[in-house]
């Protein structure tokens, strides 16, 4: 890519904050990173991957660097998936919030691949899986706003009109935009309007929490996931920039598919 591209620019500042919090916290990433608390030597691996996080955050936008620290992440945050998030949401298949964990840091992971595919003009098989897989973690975090529905609502600012229907409104949209890339139809529309419905998130919602208690670290945290949960959805769709907004599967050219820069 000539430029830094919205969706890369974001995940690579929220993961490098992400990262130095947790560095300087000597913590994991919170809810994204649920490590038992009796592990051996767990504050020293809090570390390395707090600095982890802050060194491929920071070289995602180094050029040189840039394609093996998308590499890194990807490899990285599907460890989070598979080895903390998967598990406990298999043993406990009725708790729909470990189904979030598992949405979350799906889409973070499918995310980093898709920007892999953009900076190294990747067009293959494993572009249009990332992209179903990022669907696929969307319906998760869509049915959390329904089963934690009060929760949902008390994340919205109180000088919000119509909470209750934001709620469930936007928990409704995480679900419809999740099947539209699932089964490929009109997937540059539903990731779009995913991206920007993730991103009015982050500022309608984390940033007015962290400006309110500007000390409490997990509001921060928050702020910058939500950062990259953005960032990976523009980046899927970025994927798409050159279909048309009405394309369904099986209606596009090879030369109409393209993946991002």
């Amino acid at each position: 890519m000539g430029a830094v591209s919205v969706g890369r620019l974001l995940f690579a500042l929220g993961f490098a904050a992400a990262g130095a919090i947790g560095l300087g916290a000597h913590d994991f990433v919170l809810s994204q990173q649920p490590v038992p608390q009796g592990i051996p030597l767990r504050e020293t691996l809090a570390t390395i991957s707090g600095a982890l996080l802050l060194v491929m955050g920071i070289g995602l936008l180094v050029p040189r660097a840039a394609k093996v620290a998308a590499l890194v992440f990807t490899a990285y945050l599907a460890l989070w998936v598979l080895a903390l998030e998967l598990p406990r949401a298999l043993a406990a298949p009725q708790v729909t919030g470990y189904w979030l964990g598992v949405g979350e840091d799906l889409t973070l992971a499918t995310g980093a691949w898709v920007i892999f595919c953009a900076m190294t003009g990747r067009n293959d098989e494993t572009l249009r899986v990332a992209r179903i897989l990022f669907g696929l973690a969307l319906l998760p975090i869509g049915l959390s706003h329904f089963v934690y529905l009060q929760i949902t609502v008390g994340f919205i600012p109180a000088w919000f009109p119509f909470r209750l229907f934001l709620a469930v409104f936007t928990g409704a949209a995480h679900i419809a935009a999740g099947l539209a890339l699932v089964f490929g139809l009109m997937p540059r529309l539903a990731a779009t309007l995913e991206a920007i419905m993730e991103s009015l998130f982050t500022v309608f919602v984390w940033i007015p929490a962290v400006v309110n208690a500007p000390t409490k670290r997990e509001d921060w945290v928050n702020l910058c996931i939500s950062a990259a949960l953005s960032a990976a959805a523009w980046a899927v769709a970025e994927s798409f920039r050159r279909e048309p907004w009405a394309f369904a599967r099986g209606s596009h050219t090879n030369e109409g598919s393209t993946a991002l820069g």
